[in-house]
């Protein structure tokens, strides 16, 4: 029986409306309203830009060039929001909405795939979980195709939850689920996908019938028509692309020769990043360590499998890289949670509501220190990232935070005492701290992670230079996005063209681009300062 509670309660967990609300919170908060961040958020929004100004939609595009990092399922829906929304927000803002889709698609579908698989009490705790997980929040807010490629995942798993009941029904669903990973992901999409898809309903001695195995083979076919209607589209109007792409792929798929990364820091990784998610589906999986052969524990623990596989041997450790982990973890937690004894329970209830506020601390100390220089330490190291940040007015946003951080000392102690409050107080305790997050420290990433300043100052110099192309040198695919989004400016490679005028160089941290003697210095561009230091440089040759 729950203890006693407050006369005016919210349930745990939450449901209906309130669930929806504060899904819409998460998802809105910060993805619109900002310039693009360098990194993914700028090199993911170049196809997008590509689609909406060359019309390059079957094959997606960074400044002209072809970019074999993705297939373009997530660029489709990006370029098409930013259609629809034209008239209301910029491109980037609108094609950033793309991954609010894909994220509350991902957290639904897994949350379907928990209650088919473990009950209707399962799915909302795997969509709180899910919401509650420390790396979901950052990646769920910038361009990011990864997510495209979980919401096929989370339908896979779903579509399989019901393949001893409905295999036909649940077949196509698997099937549709897999080949969105691989419009998303490409090889590594399948990889994730289509052997849950092949050996965990055959782990299942009543699934073992000839409609499951029919379905089966029809998910499969439907994946494979989803892939092969792409890949035959780009082969037949740009052949020579497809075998690029087939070699580029493979390469991802394979172990580099550089060597595996090390078993400490691939822990550390995912240690950080799947918080709160793996211990409780660790206590899943050893409560039910006699039914791990079923489909309810065999499929997200292969699909968790993979994806640390994938992570592991598949080049350097990115956090995005590992988003896949988030959709099997959060089935196994939804099993597992429910059945944690009451001393496991509210420990992990009181921790999660003292973990966000010493985060949220630690937010408002940061903000101090840029704001009032105290602490010094911290001020002084603040100030080396950014020497040229210019506050402009923090009362409206030290407001609003004031506003989020009580709530976020108010809010939990309004939650029903029950075995799932837990789950519901790392929902909302994450989802008010990336508010808080968002409300005081923005302007500072906006300064930070900005490139068209950068952009605007080479436009107006290049306004002066005769009309010519540019070779570039150091410059990565978030440094030519920037630049074509911002300023139209496209360059090519150092070796493709011999007789350009005009050299643009990008270096970051100590290292610098060397040049030879006969091109002159027209204009050099610093951002931040030490190792984080980016210079950009303009040369002419006379």
């Amino acid at each position: 029986m729950p203890n006693a509670a407050p006369r005016f309660a919210l349930p745990a967990p939450l449901e209906g409306w309130p669930l929806a609300l504060l899904l819409a919170i998460y998802l809105l908060v910060g993805t619109t309203g900002h310039l693009p961040w360098r990194g993914d958020d700028l090199t993911h929004l170049g196809p997008i830009h590509s689609i909406l100004t060359n019309g390059s939609w079957l094959l997606p595009q960074i400044a002209g060039e072809s970019y074999l990092g993705n297939p373009p399922l997530y660029y489709w829906l990006g370029a098409l929001l930013a259609k629809l929304l034209d008239w209301l927000i910029p491109v980037h803002d609108a094609a950033r909405l793309a991954s609010s889709v894909f994220t509350a698609a991902t957290l639904y579908w897994t949350g379907l795939a928990a209650r088919r698989l473990y009950g209707d009490k399962a799915f909302t705790p795997a969509i709180l979980l899910g919401m509650g997980s420390l790396g979901l929040v950052v990646h769920a807010h910038e361009t990011q195709p990864i997510l495209a490629q979980l919401a096929g995942m989370a339908l896979c798993y779903a579509g399989l939850g019901e393949l001893a009941e409905k295999p036909y029904r649940g077949g196509i669903q698997a099937g549709i689920g897999t080949g969105m990973a691989f419009l998303a992901s490409g090889l590594s999409g399948l990889v994730l996908t289509l052997p849950v898809l092949i050996i965990a309903p055959l782990l299942c001695p009543n699934c073992r019938s000839r409609a499951v195995i029919s379905g089966i083979a029809l998910g499969i076919a439907v994946a494979a028509l989803i892939s092969l209607s792409w890949l035959g589209s780009v082969a037949a109007s740009q052949p020579g692309e497809v075998t690029r792409w087939w070699r580029e792929e493979l390469l991802s798929i394979v172990p580099p020769q550089s060597g595996l990364p090390s078993f400490g820091k691939l822990i550390q990784l995912l240690g950080w990043f799947a918080w709160p998610l793996w211990p409780i589906a660790g206590w899943a999986i050893w409560r039910n360590h006699k039914k791990l052969a079923t489909p309810q524990l065999a499929l997200p623990i292969i699909a968790s499998m993979l994806a640390i596989l994938l992570v592991a041997t598949t080049g350097g450790l990115r956090a995005a890289s590992t988003l896949p982990i988030i959709p099997p973890l959060c089935l196994l937690a939804a099993l597992g949670v429910e059945s944690l004894r009451r001393g496991a329970a509210n420990a992990f209830d009181w921790f999660g509501v003292m973990a966000f506020i010493f985060f949220g601390l630690l937010v408002w100390l940061g903000w101090s220190a840029l704001h009032f220089g105290w602490p010094p330490g911290l001020a002084r190291s603040v100030a080396k990232m950014a020497p040229d940040f210019q506050a402009g007015n923090i009362a409206w946003g030290a407001t609003i935070g004031a506003l989020l951080s009580a709530a976020m000392l108010l809010v939990p102690t309004l939650i029903q005492r029950t075995p799932l409050r837990g789950a519901t107080n790392w929902a909302v305790g994450m989802t008010l701290l990336w508010c808080l997050a968002v409300t005081l420290w923005q302007p500072w990433f906006a300064h930070t992670k900005n490139y068209q300043p950068v952009a605007a100052e080479l436009r107006t110099l290049l306004a002066d230079q005769a009309p010519g192309c540019i070779k570039r040198k150091g410059l990565g695919d978030t440094q030519r996005a920037a630049l074509d989004y911002f300023a139209d400016i496209r360059t090519v490679q150092y070796q493709d063209a011999a007789d350009c005028r005009l050299l643009l160089t990008y270096s970051s941290g100590s290292n610098s681009q060397r040049v030879p003697a006969e091109w002159n210095m027209l204009k050099e561009r610093r951002l931040g300062a030490g190792r984080k230091a980016e210079t950009f440089r303009l040369y002419r040759r006379d």
